[in-house]
C-alpha cells in the first residue's frame, strides 16, 4: 500500500515558492524569445542550435536552459532539448489551447502591480493600481489609456475563456435563448463561440466603447455582424438592453465584492422575463477555502490591482447570492477544465 502524499511543505516546494518570481521570468523568457515555438518545430535541438536561433551568447543560453530544465518546462536527453508534454500543449503560441497570452497578462499587468500586495492587504485597497497611469479606481478603467496593455489583457482573457468555453456547448438550458447579453463581454470570444454553437441565439456585448470596437473587429472576421451587436456602457450602472432572455457573467463576478455581486444579480433578475436565465461562468474555489491552487493564486490580483474588492469565490458564495437575488432554480456544472464551473439560475 503506497503512502499518502504529504500535506507538509517540502524543501523543493519552499524554494520554488520563495523564488517564484525568478521561475516565472524563466518561463516567460521561453515565450518571448520563441524557445518553445522553436523546439516545437525542431523536435530535438542542441545547445548551439538554440543559442543561434535565439541570438543569445553561450552564458545567457546556459542560464535559460538550465533553469527551464530544472523546472521541467523543457527536457534534456543526450545533450538534446525538447519541450515537456504540457509545454508543447500550452506554451507553443500557434496551438489552439495556448496559454501564452495569459502569461503575457501575468508579465505586463499582474507582475507589476503585485509588488504592492502587502500594502494592499493592510489597506484593503488595490494599491498596485498606482503602477497604471490614468483616471479611475479600477484597472479596467485605466487600461483605456494604454492600448498595448489593453490588448494584452483582452488576449489573455480570450485565451482563458477559450480553455473552457467548450463547456458551454450543447447545454440544454441555452438552446432556447434568443437574445443573450454578455456583460463585460470583452473581445467577443464568448459571443462568437455561443453563436457558432446555438444557431437561434443573438448576443449583445455589453462593455466599454474601446472594448466594443475590438470586439466588432473579431465579429466581422467571423461573419456574425447580423447576430452579434455591441451595447456600449457600464453594466454596473447602466440598464441592460431591452427584450433579452439571458445574461452571461463570464469571469466577471470575481472582480467585485460580495455586496456588488448580489446587487448585479438582483439587477439581472429584474431585467429578465419569467423563465429568463442568468449564467455564471468562471473559476470556482472550494467551499472550505482550501484551494484549489489556481484560484488561491488568482485572488491576489483582484485585491492588489483590479478593484481591491474581488477574489475567486467559492461555489457556495455564488449559490447563496443567486438564491438571495431570487433565482431559486439553479443548475450546476462542475469538474470543468482549469477549475471552471457553470451555474445557471432561472427566474
Amino acid at each position: 500500500m503506497s503512502p499518502k502524499p504529504s500535506d507538509e511543505l517540502d524543501l523543493d516546494s519552499f524554494f520554488l515558492i520563495s523564488t517564484g518570481h525568478t521561475a516565472f521570468q524563466l518561463l516567460w523568457a521561453g515565450v518571448e524569445l520563441g524557445l518553445y515555438d522553436f523546439l516545437s518545430k525542431e523536435l530535438q535541438s542542441s545547445f548551439d542550435d538554440i543559442a543561434n536561433h535565439l541570438n543569445l551568447q553561450p552564458q545567457p543560453t546556459r542560464i535559460l536552459l538550465t533553469g527551464l530544465t530544472a523546472l521541467k518546462v523543457i527536457k534534456k536527453k543526450n545533450n538534446q532539448y525538447t519541450n515537456a508534454r504540457l509545454t508543447e500543449q500550452m506554451l507553443v503560441t500557434n496551438k489552439p489551447d495556448s496559454f501564452a497570452p495569459v502569461l503575457g497578462w501575468q508579465r505586463y499587468i499582474v507582475y507589476e502591480g503585485l509588488v504592492d500586495f502587502v500594502d494592499s492587504l493592510r489597506k484593503n485597497d488595490n494599491i498596485g493600481l498606482r503602477r497604471f497611469p490614468g483616471k479611475g479606481n479600477t484597472l479596467y478603467e485605466r487600461l483605456v489609456n494604454d492600448p498595448f496593455k489593453e490588448e494584452v489583457f483582452q488576449k489573455a482573457m480570450s485565451a482563458l475563456s477559450h480553455q473552457a468555453n467548450f463547456c458551454l456547448c450543447d447545454l440544454e438550458a441555452l438552446k432556447n435563448i434568443h437574445h443573450l447579453v454578455d456583460a463585460g463581454g470583452g473581445d467577443g470570444t464568448n459571443a462568437i463561440f455561443l453563436c457558432n454553437n446555438y444557431p437561434d441565439m443573438n448576443v449583445s456585448i455589453f462593455d466599454s466603447d474601446s472594448v466594443c470596437k475590438i470586439a466588432m473587429q473579431q465579429v466581422e472576421k467571423e461573419g456574425l455582424l447580423e447576430r452579434i451587436k455591441t451595447y456600449t456602457g457600464n453594466f454596473l450602472s447602466d440598464p441592460f438592453p431591452k427584450n433579452i432572455d439571458a445574461i452571461l457573467y463570464s469571469h466577471i463576478l470575481t472582480i467585485w465584492s460580495p455586496e456588488t455581486n448580489l446587487r448585479l444579480l438582483k439587477k439581472a433578475y429584474e431585467a429578465l422575463p419569467e423563465g429568463g436565465s442568468i449564467i455564471i461562468f468562471n473559476m470556482m474555489g472550494n467551499d472550505d477555502d482550501s484551494g484549489p491552487i489556481s484560484t488561491a493564486l488568482g485572488s491576489p490580483y483582484f485585491q492588489a490591482i483590479a478593484t481591491g474588492e474581488g477574489m475567486l469565490y467559492s461555489w457556495a458564495n455564488y449559490e447563496a447570492w443567486l438564491k438571495a437575488a431570487g433565482f431559486l432554480k439553479i443548475q450546476k456544472y462542475d469538474e470543468l477544465p482549469l477549475n471552471h464551473g457553470i451555474l445557471i439560475g432561472t427566474k
